[in-house]
């Protein structure tokens, strides 16, 4: 597991974003399906003549003991039209608490843990839904610790 203690974590002021996604409400054992529905978003935003103007990335809506609700998918510079599963949504702008993990995706729970012990720290509230977002391409990179993954914690503007 990575080491999370010296994970940087910095406020910043996110643009809201246009995204095509595909949610669905998965257990956890199901998370390995989620490079194919970040493969289905892609065909269908190509199909689209568009092309992903960010990263990929995986935003938990919902999680509980049965599992969880997520929205798997790309950035885009313009909403894509529906295509089967695919659909238009957004990322929200606005302050977000931001930490970067490198390592294995099955060790990034405790970066999530960091972020909050952060917020709690510097008294910052997390309004809305996490999401990461995927800078190291798995069949590109096979070394695990080298995988960069952002974290993304929405803020509650200060009062």
């Amino acid at each position: 597991m990575a080491d999370v203690t010296a994970i940087d974590i910095e406020i910043r002021e996110l643009t809201e974003q246009q995204t095509a996604v595909v949610r669905h409400r998965i257990a956890m054992s199901e998370v390995g399906s989620i490079p194919g529905w970040l493969g289905q978003t892609y065909e269908a935003i190509e199909r689209a003549g568009a092309q992903p103007s960010g990263m990929p990335f995986v935003r938990t809506l919902a999680i509980d003991a049965g599992g969880m609700e997520v929205e798997v998918g790309w950035p885009v510079a313009t909403p894509v039209a529906e295509d089967g599963d695919v659909h238009a949504s957004t990322l929200p702008g606005g302050p977000a608490a931001v930490a970067t993990y490198f390592g294995p995706y099955d060790g990034i729970a405790p970066a999530y843990e960091s972020v909050q012990r952060w917020c709690q720290d510097h008294g910052r509230v997390a309004s809305g839904a996490p999401w990461e977002s995927y800078f190291t391409d798995p069949n590109e990179e096979p070394d695990s610790s080298k995988w960069r993954t952002d974290i993304h914690f929405p803020l509650a503007p200060v009062s």
